[in-house]
């Protein structure tokens, strides 16, 4: 049987802290990461400048109060969350990560869908799942799913692929897809 979602390169890893710039150092230290693709971003700013819109958790229009940081890490991309100081009780998709696992961990895996339009349907009509987050960066759809209970795991479906593969070409992307096959016949 074919699988309903065409789930078919893992471009990013997201994982939550309490405390960004400690979480940063610890990566530094223990993993390394490639110093110069380091980016901060506050999602203060990303809402005044229009760059994170039409956010919803849970279904719930918001806004939302975290810090991040994006850097590159063995041919992935890591995004690192936290709460924004003073927000660390707001009710957020981080915040109550963190309260739910006790802890730091991994939040997400971003993951480029090969049939994206079709899979989003099959998820919310076929199966009736809501999005957890939901909301509009810099112009592009990025949903969440939530496949705990099924498979340990949140999933993000956005709409490009992100970080060092981001620079690949179509081509070169789907050399490294497992749907390569099945979408060029």
């Amino acid at each position: 049987m074919m699988a309903k979602l065409k789930m078919d390169l893992v471009c990013q890893i997201a994982v939550v802290v309490k405390d960004l710039n400690k979480g940063l150092e610890q990566f530094r230290e223990l993993m390394g990461i490639d110093e110069a693709s380091v980016s901060y971003s506050d999602s203060r700013d990303a809402y005044q400048e229009g760059r994170l819109t039409d956010v919803k958790y849970n279904g719930i229009s918001g806004e939302f109060h975290y810090e991040q940081y994006n850097f590159f890490m063995g041919g992935l991309d890591i995004e690192m969350f936290a709460p924004l100081p003073g927000y660390e009780d707001e009710v957020n998709p981080f915040t109550d990560f963190l309260k739910e696992n006790g802890g730091p961990g991994i939040h997400h895996l971003n993951i480029r869908l090969a049939n994206r339009e079709e899979g989003v349907a099959y998820l919310e009509q076929g199966l009736g799942k809501v999005p957890l987050y939901d909301l509009v960066h810099l112009g592009r759809s990025c949903k969440y799913y939530d496949f705990r209970e099924e498979l340990g795991l949140i999933a993000e479906y956005g709409m490009r692929v992100v970080g060092p593969r981001a620079s690949l070409s179509e081509d070169e992307i789907s050399r490294l897809t497992a749907y390569r096959q099945v979408d060029s016949k």
